[in-house]
């Protein structure tokens, strides 16, 4: 076999990709298991799902770590590959508790019916009548969205942020036994069950944003990498779309938590609108099931910010509080 040049290849791959792809987007616990199953329960929607591929690849990417076509081809060929299997009901899931399961989607009956059908390029034909809009759960792609843009795949993006207290909290009571030893000292990420990338420092295993930082990362307790993680998150996030010129800006709708939570009409309004969807017989069901609306109790946070001064960083708490002002005064994505 002759020798090739590198730079001569171009990598790539087919596209099934509809119109738009619709991903929910934000900081870990800010909401998108809420959002998700709203959103697939308007009509031409597929099931909210997890994904890890992107969440992965782009960071890789956007460290240039892989070039474009690299990239590029092997985003096509998972959403090619997803789109495909979903629609003969392979790879769904039927798990009923999670966030992410077929099982209480409008279409459920017809992905069981689906169990049984033949595959071939019927199921192609079928994928581009229909046109039906994939919705993914994505991870801090509104701060690489500069990077993700540069390959051309159709979206629109919700992007849901939640109050910086409540958010570092819920990330704090979610992991701090999954990704900690026992006494709470140890950071430990070599779990399987953690499906992040990651990077090495000092044989330890650390999470992919604190790339450059790992050192300083290496010494916080485990709050405040909590508070760390959110703030890398949500600033990067910030800064992305304050650069963002005004069509880009048009593909996202920044959500606030608090709001979706307790005016979920008007909310969901705003979010057919932004979409060109409709709600349908089945949205009435899911609002119910997510226990929408619900009260909000912004009178817990006085307790969280005591517990967070005591036991984070002078500069990490300074850094938080100037942040959490902005939310309150719903400045956070405006440009000064």
């Amino acid at each position: 076999m002759k020798n090739h040049n590198k730079k001569k290849i171009e990598w790539s791959s087919p596209s099934l990709l509809p119109k738009e792809l619709i991903f929910i987007d934000g900081v870990t616990r800010s909401g998108k298991s809420m959002l998700g199953p709203v959103i697939s329960s308007l009509n031409k929607t597929y099931p909210t799902q997890q994904q890890t591929l992107l969440d992965n690849l782009l960071p890789i990417y956007a460290a240039k770590y892989i070039n474009k076509n690299v990239f590029k081809s092997l985003i096509n060929f998972y959403f090619n590959k997803n789109l495909y299997y979903m629609n003969i009901s392979r790879e769904i899931n039927l798990r009923p508790d999670d966030a992410s399961s077929f099982v209480h989607h409008k279409d459920f009956k017809l992905f069981k019916k689906n169990l049984k059908s033949t595959e071939g390029d019927h199921v192609i034909k079928n994928i581009k009548k229909k046109n039906y809009y994939p919705v993914f759960m994505t991870h801090d792609l509104l701060s690489m969205l500069t990077d993700f843009n540069e390959i051309n795949v159709p979206y629109k993006l919700l992007y849901i942020y939640r109050h910086p207290i409540d958010n570092i909290f819920s990330f704090f009571k979610r992991y701090q036994l999954r990704m900690s030893s026992k006494n709470n000292t140890k950071y430990n990420l070599d779990d399987p069950r953690i499906h992040q990338m990651m990077i090495k420092f000092k044989g330890k295993l650390l999470p992919y944003y604190t790339l450059k930082e790992e050192a300083y990362f290496s010494k916080l307790n485990f709050l405040e990498k909590s508070t760390f993680y959110y703030l890398q998150s949500i600033n990067s996030s910030i800064k992305t779309y304050k650069k963002l010129n005004k069509n880009q800006r048009k593909k996202i709708l920044l959500i606030k938590f608090d709001d979706f939570a307790e005016k979920i009409d008007l909310e969901l309004n705003k979010i057919s609108n932004f979409l060109g969807l409709k709600k349908t017989s089945h949205t009435k069901k899911i609002l119910i099931r997510n226990n929408l609306p619900r009260k909000m109790f912004p009178n817990e946070r006085e307790f969280k910010m005591s517990q967070l001064k005591k036991n984070i960083s002078n500069e990490l708490f300074k850094e938080l509080n100037d942040l959490t002002e902005k939310y309150e005064k719903s400045s956070l994505f405006i440009r000064t």
